[in-house]
């Protein structure tokens, strides 16, 4: 089997092709690594390889993907270190438990095909996860942000509006708001947790979630909370953020039950 034949027919978004700007994007390994490591993880994901089974041998894999067994072995590596899968001499690779998945690392989540079920359970779970985390982060951005990050958010909140030609454009604007945010609360660990939080911006996008019917509510919410921020009002601000992520998650869950 062709390798890039095989990633041409992975995740087929529903709407769009958006790209997580490539300074807020996870790394992965570059050339025939990357593109065996994005094959195997999609495999996994959508359970081509159950959790639980014996992946083929790094011989197989190598012969039908058409890369060298080094590139396989260093495949495995990268997959492992997002708990999708584990080594042993005395079985070879083995797909990890569903429970062990790094399920915040965000090419795991963007592995899954559009229509797998899991995808709606894990869009639900991490906005419960946005719902404790960024309200927080908000308030603390409020107390602590300097003001060259204050006119960040602002121009990025101020970017999102529903006249935008350039869609990726949009999404680039929403992304740069939540790393800005984030970043904002000098808090290391609310930080990291900005490759899931884009990675759920993306799925909105792209399942249908954001669209010309919602985009008007959402540029008036990321105003909100950027001027409340830019106020230095913490409490304000973590209302305005929790306020943003309920009409969000209303607007998904209308959505899939019209799905």
């Amino acid at each position: 089997m062709d390798i890039s034949r095989d990633a041409a027919a992975g995740p087929a978004r529903r709407h769009l092709d958006l790209r997580i700007p490539t300074e807020f994007a996870s790394p992965l390994p570059t050339g025939a690594a990357k593109r065996t490591v994005e094959v195997l993880g999609h495999r996994i994901a959508n359970d081509a390889y159950p959790p639980g089974e014996v992946m083929p041998t790094e011989e197989e894999l190598a012969a039908s993907l058409g890369v060298s067994r080094a590139t396989i072995r260093d495949a495995i590596k990268v997959l492992s270190g997002k708990g999708l899968v584990r080594t042993a001499r005395r079985y070879g690779t083995r797909v990890r438990p569903i429970e062990e998945w790094n399920f915040l690392d965000g090419d795991v989540v963007e592995w899954h095909d559009p229509a797998h079920p899991r995808i709606r359970r894990i869009f639900a779970e991490t906005t419960e996860l946005r719902s404790a985390i960024e309200p927080a982060a908000a308030a603390l951005a409020a107390l602590r942000a300097t003001p060259d990050q204050l006119r960040e958010l602002s121009a990025a909140a101020r970017a999102i509006h529903p006249g935008h030609v350039d869609i990726q454009a949009l999404f680039a604007a929403d992304c740069q708001f939540h790393v800005t945010l984030l970043d904002m609360t000098g808090n290391n660990v609310m930080r990291q947790m900005r490759q899931i939080i884009l990675t759920m911006l993306r799925v909105s996008y792209e399942f249908g979630v954001v669209n010309p019917d919602t985009e008007d509510v959402s540029r008036e919410g990321h105003i909100a909370v950027a001027d409340a921020i830019a106020a230095r009002d913490p409490e304000a601000a973590r209302t305005a953020m929790e306020a943003m992520l309920d009409r969000n998650r209303s607007i998904a869950e209308d959505y899939w039950l019209k799905a």
